[in-house]
């Protein structure tokens, strides 16, 4: 039996969890239950988007499903490592797979052999966040303001470094789609995961990063970052008063990304549904909700196909840019 042999619809003393009235949650007998939990791989270093929305989203999986969940970190390869190992492990239910579109439709254009297949070996279940890339410098950099770092940045040609949660990833190619529209030469240090990145920023070893909002508000918060610019179309509103890198000289330029769940491409429909009905009535829990608004992520939680429609255009978006992926490895 898998872990969808159908329990009760409604698990005793859940009186916060209104909302799944009606929900036949799965999972297996007691015994077995304990013997085959669910892992969660995240295919980053702790501390990045993915690994906080997957430690956020599993007590709650844990708990509205009545199933045992795990989080595992499987790093490297900006993210093609631990995706690999996903898309290869039992399709029953028993793993899946958090991660950006830094694995699943990045990867495959930036020129180097792929063990899987984004569009075939995984089965979607659902668009959690969307989240936006910013650019953060270390206290002590001498820039206020994107146009005071771009300034450095042209009087010391080969000399400034920012890192990124690694080759390939989506703030990688926030960086480098910068450096092609103010046309800088600025160093990348590549980082397995944005956890990884962090710490170096921090003390100083690398001057600035590009990262996810999500992960780097709580330094931008206690200073010990400084944000310069967001990424995205607009404002944030948790930093009304930073202005977006097109506002701040660089017209056109857009960053952001999105933190998606999946599960191995012959998982029955059934379980892909349920799963995903269970991770949107978690997304909309006052303890998530509040906690990622706080931290500048867009609440999303689709149901699959959503999921795949964004996985397919984006795979198609990121073809066009191929070479400049390529040559930024």
């Amino acid at each position: 039996m898998t872990i969808l042999a159908t329990r009760r619809a409604l698990v005793r003393g859940l009186g916060a969890y209104g909302a799944l009235a009606g929900i036949t949650v799965f999972c297996p007998p007691p015994a077995r239950a304990q013997a085959r939990p669910v892992r969660i791989v995240v295919p980053f270093a702790p501390g990045g988007g993915a690994d906080l929305i997957a430690r956020m989203l599993q007590p709650h999986l844990q708990q509205l499903l009545g199933q045992s969940f795990y989080v595992e970190n499987r790093a490297g390869a900006a993210g093609r490592i631990g995706t690999d190992m996903v898309a290869k492990s039992a399709a029953d239910g028993h793993t899946l797979l958090m991660t950006t579109e830094s694995s699943l439709v990045i990867a495959p254009h930036i020129g180097v052999s792929m063990s899987y297949d984004p569009l075939k070996d995984f089965a979607p279940i659902s668009l959690l966040t969307r989240n936006t890339v910013v650019l953060v410098v270390h206290p002590s950099v001498p820039a206020n303001t994107l146009q005071d770092y771009i300034a450095m940045a042209r009087a010391k040609p080969g000399q400034m470094f920012y890192a990124s949660s690694g080759v390939g990833g989506p703030n990688h190619l926030a960086g480098e789609i910068f450096k092609q529209m103010t046309h800088l030469d600025i160093v990348h240090v590549p980082f397995p995961g944005t956890g990884a990145a962090i710490p170096a920023v921090i003390s100083n070893q690398v001057g600035a990063m590009w990262g996810f909002l999500a992960g780097l508000i709580p330094h931008i918060r206690s200073g010990s970052m400084k944000v310069l610019a967001v990424g995205g179309r607009e404002r944030s509103p948790i930093l009304p008063d930073v202005p977006t890198v097109a506002e701040a000289g660089v017209p056109g330029y857009e960053a952001a990304s999105w933190i998606g769940l999946l599960a191995p491409a012959a998982t029955p429909r059934a379980i892909t549904d349920k799963l995903s009905e269970a991770a949107s009535i978690a997304m909309q829990l006052p303890a998530m909700k509040d906690l990622l608004l706080r931290d500048g992520s867009e609440i999303v939680a689709s149901k699959p196909e959503a999921l795949a429609q964004v996985i397919q255009s984006d795979h198609a978006k990121y073809e066009k840019l191929r070479d400049l992926l390529k040559s930024a490895q």
